[in-house]
C-alpha cells in the first residue's frame, strides 16, 4: 500500500513547546496552521526565510501526533481513511478537532478545514476571478494560474483514486448520470474541465492522494520539517498581534496550560495571519484593527487591546459570505445504499478492508457519487450552483445544493464579551435577486424531478418552498477581511491591499479565505489554496 507518511521522530524535531520559542528570530509568525499558513510557511522556509507556525489546535495524523488510529491500520487516524470521510460527523475526532470559539463551523487543528471536510476539491474555474471587478487587477486568472500550478503540481485531487482504476459503488452514479443525459446535460472531468459549469456533471473530485486524505498537512509541511528553520507550535492559541503603532512587534500566544507571553518576530520580520475567515477578525480586533464597537468589545473581554489612538478603523468582519445549502432528497429507481461505516472502523468488513490494504476499492473514496454545476442569469446578474449527491439510504438520494458564486448577499462578523467570533447579520439570501435566483433554480430541478417519466420522488422537502426553507450554512466562509484597493480606513471596503498586507501597518499580512472579495464556483478548499500560494509570492516580493 502507497503511503506518504512522515516518521514520528521527524515530526517530534518540529514541534515547539512554550519554552521553546527563539522570540526575536522569527522572520515570519504564521498564525494558523490550516491550509492557507502551511503553505505559505513552507513556501517561506523555501526561500529561506525562519519561520514559526502556530496551531491552536493538535495534529491529525500519526506523523503529526495522533494516536487514536485504526483497530487494523496503526498508520492511520479514522480522518485519514477516505472512506469514512462520509461519516466525518460521527468521529470522534469531530469535536476534538471543531472549534469552539467561532459560531460558525470551523477547524481547530492542524490542517484547519481541510482536515474535517468531505474532502471535495473543486478547481476554480476562470470566471471566478474574471467575470467581475470583486478580484482586484493582479488577482485575476493570468495572475493566479501559475499559483494554482505550484498547488496541483504537489496537491491535485482526484476523480480516480483507486490504484486498479477501478470505480467503486456506482449505483447513485448511474441512475442519476442517466437523469442528466435525459435532461441534455453534459458530462465532463471537473479537473480537467474546470471551466464548464453550465449543466454538466462529473465524477466527484476528492482532495485524495496515494489511498489517503491529502491537503498540506501531507503535501507541503513534510517538506517544512526537513528545514532547521522551521518550527510547529500546537496547542498554542494567538490571541493578538502586538503593535507599537504601525509596525507589529510580535503575537501573544496562550499555551495548552493557559499561560500567556509574547513571541517577538525579528527586527526586519513579518507576521502573517492564516486563522481562516472565522478567527483571523478576532486577532484583529484584539489587535485594535476594525470597527471601533467590535474593539470595545475586545477590551471588555479582557484583552490588552493597543490604546485608542493606535486603533485603525477598518471594516473587519463587514461583508461576510458563504454558500447558502439547500437539501434535496429523492427516493430513485437505482439500486444503491451506504457503506456500513461501523463495520469499517471496528475492522470486520475484511472485504473492503483487504483491498484497501493493495491500494483499491471502496475505502480509497470519498462520500460522494456525483458532482453538477450549472447557472442561471437574474436581470444581468449570472449565478451558479454546485450539486454534490451522495447516497442517502437504500436507493434515497441527498442533493447537497450550493448557491456558489455570483451571489450578491452579505453578513458581519463580531464579536462577543467571551472571545467568541459571532455572525451579527446572516450572509445568507440578503438580496431579493438571490432570493429569485436560488427560486428559481431550486424549481427547475423540482420539475425535472417531478416530470412523469423520471423514475424520481421527492422526499422529506416535497415542494421548492420547503426546499428553500431546508438552508443550512455552506461553511465556506470569506470576505471578512477583504482584500482590494480602496483603504478602508478612507471609507473603503477593503482590509488588506492587494499585497495582502493590512492597511496601516507596515508588517502585517492575511493569506485565509477572509480576504477573498467573492465566493468561488463550489467548494472552496482548492481555492484557499491557490491564493494562499499567489499570497506567498507577493509577501516574499516586498521589500
Amino acid at each position: 500500500m502507497r503511503f506518504s507518511s512522515l516518521s514520528l521522530l521527524a515530526a517530534a524535531g518540529t514541534l515547539a513547546s512554550a519554552s521553546n520559542f527563539k522570540s526575536g528570530e522569527y522572520d515570519y509568525i504564521v498564525v494558523g496552521g490550516g491550509p492557507s499558513g502551511i503553505i505559505t510557511a513552507e513556501r517561506f522556509i523555501e526561500a529561506g526565510k525562519r519561520v514559526l507556525l502556530l496551531e491552536q489546535g493538535s495534529g491529525p495524523t500519526v506523523a503529526t501526533g495522533a494516536n487514536e488510529t485504526l483497530v487494523w491500520n496503526h498508520t492511520l487516524t479514522d480522518i485519514d481513511l477516505p472512506g469514512l470521510s462520509a461519516d466525518v460527523g460521527a468521529l470522534p475526532a469531530w469535536d476534538e478537532y471543531l472549534c469552539t470559539d467561532t459560531e460558525g463551523y470551523a477547524g481547530c487543528v492542524l490542517g484547519g478545514g481541510v482536515t474535517i471536510n468531505y474532502m471535495v476539491f473543486v478547481h476554480p474555474p476562470e470566471h471566478d476571478f474574471d467575470d467581475n471587478n470583486n478580484w482586484p487587477q493582479g488577482w485575476k486568472w493570468k495572475d493566479l494560474k501559475p499559483a494554482a500550478e505550484r498547488l496541483y503540481k504537489r496537491n491535485p485531487g482526484t476523480i480516480l483514486p483507486s490504484a486498479d482504476g477501478k470505480r467503486y459503488d456506482q449505483g447513485l452514479y448511474n441512475v442519476l448520470s442517466n437523469f442528466f443525459k435525459k435532461l441534455n446535460w453534459t458530462s465532463v472531468d471537473m479537473i480537467t474541465q474546470p471551466n464548464e459549469k453550465y449543466q454538466v456533471y462529473s465524477h466527484p473530485a476528492w482532495n485524495i492522494k496515494d489511498q489517503v486524505r491529502a491537503g498540506p498537512v501531507r503535501t507541503y509541511l513534510p517538506l517544512a520539517e526537513k528545514s532547521k528553520n522551521f518550527h510547529l507550535s500546537l496547542h498554542t492559541k494567538v490571541l493578538r498581534v502586538v503593535r507599537s503603532g504601525s509596525h507589529i512587534t510580535g503575537v501573544e500566544v496562550q499555551t495548552a496550560s493557559g499561560k500567556t507571553e509574547i513571541v517577538s518576530v525579528a527586527p526586519h520580520g513579518r507576521v502573517v495571519l492564516a486563522g481562516g475567515a472565522l478567527a483571523t477578525p478576532r486577532v484583529l480586533f484584539n489587535s485594535g484593527i476594525g470597527p471601533k464597537r467590535q474593539i470595545e468589545t475586545a477590551k471588555k473581554s479582557g484583552i490588552n487591546v493597543p490604546p485608542e489612538h493606535e486603533w485603525i478603523n477598518l471594516p473587519v468582519g463587514v461583508g461576510l459570505k458563504d454558500h447558502p445549502i439547500f437539501t434535496i432528497m429523492a427516493q430513485t429507481p437505482g439500486n444503491f445504499g451506504i457503506p456500513d461505516y461501523e463495520s469499517i472502523v471496528n475492522g470486520s468488513d475484511t472485504k473492503d478492508i483487504s483491498l484497501y490494504g493493495k491500494g483499491s476499492g471502496l475505502l480509497t473514496q470519498g462520500k460522494h457519487r456525483l458532482t453538477f454545476f450549472s447557472s442561471n442569469n437574474i436581470n444581468g446578474t449570472t449565478r451558479y450552483y454546485q450539486g454534490s449527491c451522495a447516497p442517502e439510504s437504500d436507493a434515497v438520494l441527498d442533493i447537497t445544493t450550493y448557491m456558489t458564486h455570483g451571489l450578491t448577499s452579505s453578513g458581519v462578523l463580531g464579536i462577543n464579551e467571551n472571545q467568541t467570533t459571532v455572525i451579527e447579520k446572516s450572509p445568507y439570501l440578503q438580496t431579493a435577486g438571490d432570493r429569485v435566483a436560488a427560486y428559481q433554480f431550486i424549481q427547475s430541478l423540482v420539475n425535472d424531478f417531478n416530470a412523469p417519466d423520471s423514475g424520481f420522488e421527492l422526499e422529506t422537502y416535497l415542494n421548492t418552498t420547503a426546499i428553500m426553507s431546508s438552508l443550512s450554512p455552506g461553511m465556506h466562509y470569506t470576505t471578512t477581511a477583504k482584500m482590494g484597493t480602496d483603504d478602508g480606513r478612507e471609507n473603503g471596503t477593503s482590509v488588506v491591499d492587494v499585497n495582502t498586507k493590512v492597511y496601516g501597518t507596515d508588517n502585517l499580512y492575511i493569506v485565509d479565505g477572509s480576504i477573498h472579495p467573492d465566493l468561488p464556483t463550489g467548494n472552496i478548499q482548492a481555492t484557499i489554496m491557490v491564493i494562499a500560494e499567489a499570497a506567498a509570492a507577493r509577501i516574499l516580493a516586498q521589500k
